[in-house]
């Protein structure tokens, strides 16, 4: 596969995350609403759907963190290691970026899952 035909999968992809993002933008804005609800109403049942859409979220957004950072070690992958090179530096620096996204991701999930009252709630970032 040519480079602009690589570049032109990766853009598509790219595109296809940033409408995953929008409705991940709507689920989280219903997740405050049911919040809100479990807030002022004690709804359990509302507290169970935000605690499903929130797990949810943080599992999809954890495959997109894990998504970018295998694109950018196959990236580092094919370059001369020269960190004198800005094009290599700002690769690793990406890299680093994204395994810190990922275990941050990782982490949020872990804490949705495990946590068993609002006390604890995190909201999403």
């Amino acid at each position: 596969m040519n480079d602009i035909s690589k570049k032109l999968k990766r853009l598509r992809n790219e595109d296809f995350i940033w409408i995953v993002y929008f409705f991940i933008v709507v689920f989280a804005l219903y997740s405050n609403k049911l919040d809100r609800d479990y807030l002022l109403k004690k709804d359990n049942e509302a507290y169970k759907r935000e605690k499903y859409i929130n797990i949810t979220i943080f599992f999809i957004a954890f495959f997109i963190y894990l998504y970018f950072l295998l694109l950018l070690t196959e990236d580092l992958g094919s370059m001369e290691k020269n960190f004198n090179d800005p094009a290599y530096r700002s690769t690793f620096i990406q890299l680093i970026a994204a395994i810190l996204f990922l275990i941050g991701g990782a982490i949020y999930l872990i804490n949705e899952i495990t946590r068993k009252d609002d006390a604890l709630d995190v909201g999403l970032i």
